[in-house]
């Protein structure tokens, strides 16, 4: 009887990942005073669940897309999107580039998912111009 291995499945890869990052992320926000706030308890439950689930979406996505299908535009996007918010941080170029990213998550979650895409059609169509540049599994 063969065991299936555990921990290669992209769903995997991308479930640790988006665990990281959302740890990650808010941990250096809640270190830099950013917090949630409401005299209601549902608010309060609400705008925390939507900081966590976006920041574990953040991290999952991309990586979820990279190892099923050998996509590298929406991790580097993502990654720069984050370098922005820490570059915006540390210089003050933003008021509350903190909230701010917890906030508008979807919006950037759509960026690193529409280059994606771009990269996807490239690729597809590479692959059916010269046979290569498919898209495969990395895992």
């Amino acid at each position: 009887m063969r065991l299936p291995s555990i921990g290669t499945a992209p769903s995997t890869v991308a479930a640790a990942g988006g665990i990281l990052y959302a740890v990650g992320v808010l941990s250096w926000l809640f270190a830099n005073s950013v917090h949630f706030s409401s005299h209601d308890s549902t608010s309060l439950a609400f705008g925390a669940s939507y900081a966590v689930i976006g920041m574990f979406l953040m991290g999952a996505v991309p990586l979820y897309l990279c190892s099923r299908l050998s996509l590298v535009t929406p991790v580097f996007v993502t990654l720069w999107l984050l370098g922005n918010t820490v570059y915006e941080w540390l210089y003050g170029i933003h008021l509350h580039p903190l909230s701010s990213y917890l906030t508008v998550w979807p919006l950037l979650l759509g960026i690193a998912v529409g280059a994606g895409v771009i990269e996807a059609g490239v690729r597809i169509g590479l692959s059916r111009g010269v046979d290569r540049f498919g898209l495969r599994p990395l895992v």
